[in-house]
């Protein structure tokens, strides 16, 4: 479960933004949360607004780029560049203040998993990793596992032997986290799991073709699938069909040479292939069969986002995506959030979304600390702010709020130039 994300000096973003995933003591809505303690909840989802150009995307970006570096960062050589990683990957400062620019870029995530929280962070510029640390609480109490500054200089607390060889195998450019991890230290071995495997960030049309294998293997899964669809009125689709056979395909790799990251393409191999096809009812009660590309993309795309959501339940991962209600109706949003909150969602999975979708400001979906507002001042950086820093109760009509200008995250259109 995340608790908080926070993140300083990445692209649009200059001063410490967070994202908190902590509730507010606020009563309503209770299926929206997740209890801890008597003290503490958590909120299922968090909806993340402004206008174009506001920071959205890039508060996005820069959890996507935390998670790269701890997933790809042992594989760098002693020459790959920070700044020259794949593109949707790439560090940069904020540059509109020249101060900034030659700062390092700071990131820190704090969350819990297997029952035990966990606090790690690191910043980096553009060549090397300056200050890495992590922390644990496995009886309540904070204790250091590691502490990394100025680069090379390590502190730890435990296992000192152990991990003193484990840094000296660690470079500049790499994360110790990754590192001593794939060397087989157990005490960064969970927090490791959890951010590489339980954050789910963005959609890929990967999505669809893994959903197409679930559903081929699990027969349940693709009625409940199917009885979503039909619920959610997709076309009277009577039948979801899928089907298996062989094709060649090109595998790619990431290489780190020199002072850059590239491409390479492998030979073709001979893998499974999933084709699906869908049966509506006609209005003469009649069925029809459409093949994959017949289908509409947000039908296809509702597909692969359920299959997704319940390996997401299943396994209790966190959903972070930008831009959801691409291809969707406002209303196939609202329900796709509010399988959050349903009985679907039994293992404390959570979502995170940027939307632009004003129906979706409702206060009977989300509670005001799930609501937050990107905006941006010119030559400034993003400021991120939930409702609850507003003067808003609860039963307010949050729609109107936003549209009226009352929490700010609106674009200001200079409409002279219609003259």
């Amino acid at each position: 479960m995340l608790i908080e994300f926070s993140v300083e000096n990445f692209r649009s973003i200059k001063d410490k933004i967070t994202l908190s995933m902590d509730s507010s003591s606020g009563k309503k809505l209770p299926k929206n949360l997740i209890k801890l303690s008597e003290k503490q909840n958590l909120i299922k989802s968090a909806a993340i607004y402004g206008p174009n150009a506001s920071g959205k995307s890039n508060l996005i970006n820069s959890i996507y780029f935390m998670w790269f570096m701890i997933t790809q960062s042992h594989q760098f050589n002693l020459n790959t560049k920070i700044d020259n990683l794949p593109i949707a990957s790439k560090r940069s400062p904020f540059k509109l203040d020249l101060n900034f620019r030659k700062k390092p870029s700071r990131f820190e995530i704090i969350f819990i998993h297997k029952d035990i929280k966990y606090k790690y962070g690191f910043s980096c510029d553009n060549e090397k990793i300056i200050d890495e640390y992590l922390y644990y609480y496995p009886k309540g109490k904070e204790a250091l596992i590691f502490k990394r500054k100025a680069t090379k200089d390590f502190e730890f607390k435990i296992d000192r032997k152990e991990q003193k060889e484990r840094a000296k195998q660690t470079l500049s450019n790499t994360l110790y986290l990754s590192r001593a991890t794939q060397l087989g230290y157990e005490k960064t071995k969970e927090p490791y799991e959890f951010l590489t495997n339980y954050l789910v960030i963005n959609y890929s049309p990967v999505w669809e073709e893994c959903t197409l294998k679930q559903l081929y293997e699990n027969k349940k899964l693709k009625d409940k699938i199917l009885c979503i669809l039909q619920k959610a009125d997709f076309g009277n689709i009577e039948n979801i069909r899928i089907t298996k056979d062989k094709r060649k395909v090109n595998g790619v790799e990431i290489k780190f040479e020199k002072d850059t990251a590239s491409l390479n393409y492998l030979k073709q191999n001979e893998e499974d292939f999933y084709d699906i096809g869908f049966t509506h009812k006609t209005k003469e009660g009649n069925l029809l069969d459409f093949n994959r590309v017949e289908e509409s993309l947000g039908t296809r795309r509702a597909l692969s986002f359920l299959g997704r959501f319940f390996d997401i339940f299943e396994k209790g991962k966190i959903l972070i995506i930008d831009e959801f209600e691409t291809s969707f109706h406002p209303n196939i949003v609202k329900f796709l959030v509010a399988l959050f909150y349903s009985k679907h969602n039994k293992n404390k999975a959570q979502l995170i979304f940027t939307t632009h979708s004003i129906p979706l400001l409702d206060n009977e979906l989300f509670r005001k600390d799930q609501i937050y507002i990107c905006s941006k001042e010119p030559d400034e950086g993003t400021v991120l702010r939930s409702l609850l820093d507003f003067d808003l109760k609860q039963e307010v009509d949050f729609e109107r709020a936003y549209l009226n200008g009352r929490v700010g995250g609106l674009p200001f259109i200079d409409e002279t130039i219609l003259d």
